[in-house]
């Protein structure tokens, strides 16, 4: 399908979000006119007033549960050219009372059992983009492409020593969630979701390849860190990444422990404007890219903040004095998503977490 340029309207599931407000942000930035979902009024009115420097071209809509069917029906029409899905759930431990509804995605499956547990997470994670997938079919006259954030969840699974690539694919969570039923844990059942709903997007568009107008490109990203943007006003309401990059940033490792592996990480600003390029590209049509700016240690953060802002508060010291140690490079391997989109290079741990740290202080945390 063509690119879709500016000033193109994006619908943007999730807007409210940690990386869907950054999504927002960059889309605006590259001239597209938003609409964007959330959950609550309240909601609203924060992203009317963050973005309101743009003028009348961010628009929220309130959509209260995206796991109900026809939940986008309202918000999809032939003002839309395309389509964002970034709206579920990224916790692993869901609590009951989230769930909302009997999956049908989950039903036609047949060996997903069927307990609110799993729901809170296949409800939101898969069955929303199922739905979403059927307004377009129906209402989506205008729109020329489907693109949907996926999670790095959904390749792992190999042993450490594997370099991941857009082929992989976490069939283990999956055969793991078939074969424990409700006694999955939380992490299985999210990287399970989200590739049922990969695959379901792939089965979607070739199924109705013939009467739709649209493609699909899945971005699928690492750990997103960096500064937040989005209404949150304690350490205790940050999302799931945000929340752990704050816990690296400010809790004392044993020294023994300094070097060990820590995590992947993409700055959640590359991250979004990986999503602007994927909707200018033609060629992403279609496409997985996986987005990963590299590996790092609990030292090698510590050594980020403070060689760039030797009088950091908060932030642990580690042992400065420990040998080094540094990663030959990213376990997922975002050599594709570079090259075909044509993205700039990707923000350093450094940047990254400067960056995070000023805007954690910037809300007291």
């Amino acid at each position: 399908m063509p690119a879709v340029q500016p000033p193109s309207i994006v619908l943007v599931t999730g807007a409210s979000g940690f990386s869907g407000a950054w999504i927002v942000r960059a889309f605006l930035d590259a001239g597209y006119s938003v609409h964007g979902t959330v959950r609550s009024l309240a909601k609203a009115q924060y992203l009317n007033n963050l973005f309101k420097s743009y003028d009348d071209r961010f628009k929220a809509v309130i959509i209260e549960d995206t796991s109900k069917l026809g939940a986008f029906d309202k918000v999809v029409n032939d003002e839309v050219s395309a389509v964002v899905h970034v709206a579920g759930v990224a916790h692993f431990a869901p609590s009951v009372d989230q769930a909302g509804r009997a999956s049908y995605f989950v039903r036609q499956l047949r060996y997903i059992f069927m307990d609110q547990r799993r729901l809170a997470i296949f409800g939101p994670n898969t069955d929303s983009v199922v739905d979403l997938l059927q307004t377009l079919l129906k209402y989506g006259t205008n729109v020329k492409r489907f693109i949907y954030m996926s999670s790095a969840q959904a390749m792992l699974g190999k042993p450490l020593t594997h370099i991941y690539t857009e082929d992989d694919w976490n069939d283990n969570a999956v055969a793991e969630a078939k074969e424990k039923g409700s006694q999955a844990d939380g992490q299985v059942l999210y990287a399970a979701s989200k590739v049922l709903a990969e695959r379901a997007i792939i089965d979607f568009t070739e199924k109705h390849k013939g009467q739709i107008g649209w493609d699909a490109t899945r971005i699928v990203p690492v750990w997103m860190f960096g500064p937040i943007i989005h209404d949150c006003n304690s350490v205790d309401n940050l999302n799931l990444s945000a929340k752990i990059f704050y816990q690296f940033l400010t809790t004392e490792r044993e020294k023994d422990k300094v070097n060990d592996y820590a995590s992947e990480f993409i700055d959640v600003r590359d991250a979004a404007d990986a999503f602007v390029a994927a909707l200018r590209t033609e060629e992403a049509g279609g496409e997985r890219f996986i987005l990963d700016a590299g590996a790092f240690t609990y030292q090698n953060l510590f050594d980020a903040i403070h060689s760039a802002d030797p009088d950091a508060s908060g932030v642990p010291y580690g042992d400065p004095d420990a040998p080094k140690f540094s990663f030959p490079g990213p376990f997922c391997d975002a050599t594709k998503a570079k090259k075909d989109l044509k993205l700039k290079e990707f923000r350093g741990l450094s940047e990254c977490a400067i960056d995070a740290l000023k805007s954690f202080r910037e809300r007291g945390f």
